[in-house]
């Protein structure tokens, strides 16, 4: 008896009630990694700590630790800059190079943010053991440039991850 052989694509597409497969848009993965490289410039040069004193008279900002008065903080902008030519390049050997350049920015941003939380904790410390009773509360916490390097990473991170499912789906054929 004779097999034939059987292209399963063939017979998803055939199976009553099963979908075809389809692979992601080619545009998302270097969408999102704009997305994530726009916030890495933003955060990278942003507010990274922002210090509250309250006292009994209302909220004072005191102060802000931002990352344009750091190395890193530009580090990471140029990471997110160079993640934004990356994936505006048509050629295929920029595209290449967008993965890389996306897990490098991801890495140094996770870092970072590892850092700044120390940093922020220090400062609440050191305020509050010299203060004594001169003030009722006091905040060091994220600023708008941390929370734009979280939001950077986790978008990178998904442009990552689609951008490689999409690649592996162009290697084996699926891709249109």
């Amino acid at each position: 008896m004779a097999q034939a052989a059987i292209d399963p694509r063939e017979t998803q597409a055939r199976a009553p009630g099963i979908a075809p497969y389809t692979t992601f848009s080619p545009r998302l993965g270097p969408a999102l990694c704009v997305a994530g490289g726009l916030l890495a410039i933003m955060g990278g040069l942003g507010a990274w700590v922002q210090v509250a004193r309250v006292t009994p008279l209302g909220s004072v900002q005191t102060s802000s630790v931002n990352g344009a008065s750091y190395g890193w903080g530009w580090i990471i902008g140029g990471l997110g800059a160079m993640v934004l030519a990356f994936a505006s390049l048509r050629a295929t050997r920029a595209r290449l190079l967008l993965i890389p350049a996306s897990i490098a920015a991801v890495v140094v941003i996770a870092i970072r943010i590892t850092a700044v939380s120390s940093l922020s904790s220090r400062m609440a410390f050191r305020a509050a053991s010299s203060a004594g009773r001169a003030f009722t509360a006091y905040h060091a916490g994220f600023g708008w440039g941390t929370w734009a390097l979280t939001m950077s990473a986790v978008v990178l991170s998904l442009g990552v991850v689609i951008g490689t499912l999409r690649w592996i789906d162009e290697r084996q054929g699926l891709a249109r």
